[in-house]
């Protein structure tokens, strides 16, 4: 089984603003040794880890981390991929070998629609697709329509949605809206998505119960060859441990074959992420 999406860091508040107050148990270093048992414990001999904060420092950190770690098998950096540079920028990550993808925090931009709209955005995605890398989406249920719009233009290669589009969890209107946001996108074959974060925008009573319409809606719409598990450790930890999440996990999994299951739960992460 592999996870494909957890952060490390070593905290500091300038670094990571969007770490509130109100997160307490993230103002802490997280690093893989606080990790590697709970994964041994769910079974799990692999990860992802992506991209936490918009610097490139941030990648530095990442694949050092996975030079020591055999289990870190990928990592998902930052860059700016608006800058004039871009291409020279990415060409110097030719020999980092774990080096997977990007991610950027669009959903704390000012406007983030405007910056799925951006050309020199699109033009960066597009550079990193020409080179085999893949791009993590990572976006909130109300800006579902500009990411689909911006996925419809950056169709050079993979695209993997975080979180589920982090669905708003607030009525049956809301869900209506974020299946007709999946659809759109499931009807793009380069998008793919990630079934993780979900314990954190459902909140501390989240039950395995509350998640599966929306694992279910993804394993419907995208199929069991576009999903991958991912445990959002250490921002789970703010409402749920790793074993619960990886207990909701099975539980929405259950109605999936082996093959499929066995597809969701790593096959996915090490074709899309190009692991092996």
């Amino acid at each position: 089984m592999i996870d494909a999406h957890v952060h490390f860091w070593h905290y500091r508040a300038e670094d990571y603003a969007w770490i509130g107050s109100e997160m307490l148990p993230l103002r802490q270093d997280r690093l893989p040794e606080d990790l590697a048992a709970c994964l041994r414990g769910q079974g799990v001999s692999a990860a992802v880890a992506v991209q936490a904060r918009c610097d490139e420092a941030e990648n530095t950190l990442l694949l050092d981390l996975a030079a020591r770690h055999d289990w870190i098998a990928g990592v998902v950096g930052w860059l700016d991929l608006r800058g004039a540079d871009v291409a020279a920028r990415l060409d110097g990550y030719a020999d980092a070998v774990r080096l997977k993808g990007f991610r950027h925090i669009v959903q704390d931009e000012p406007d983030p629609a405007a910056y799925w709209r951006d050309a020199a955005f699109l033009r960066g995605v597009g550079l990193l697709h020409q080179r085999g890398y893949s791009y993590d989406l990572l976006a909130h249920q109300r800006d579902l329509a500009a990411v689909a719009d911006f996925c419809a233009r950056a169709d050079g290669g993979t695209l993997i949605l975080d979180h589920l589009g982090k669905p708003e969890f607030a009525s049956a209107a809301a869900f209506d809206d974020w299946r007709a946001q999946m659809r759109r996108l499931a009807a793009m074959p380069h998008v793919a998505v990630k079934i993780s974060g979900l314990v954190t925008e459902c909140g501390a009573g989240c039950t395995a119960a509350d998640v599966r319409p929306y694992v279910h809606t993804a394993f419907e719409l995208f199929g069991s060859d576009r999903v991958l598990f991912g445990s959002d450790w250490p921002v789970c930890t703010l409402t749920h441990d790793y074993a619960d999440v990886c207990r909701h996990w099975r539980e929405c999994a259950a109605v999936l074959g082996d093959a499929e299951r066995e597809a969701a739960e790593s096959g996915n992460a090490r074709r899309l992420y190009r692991l092996d």
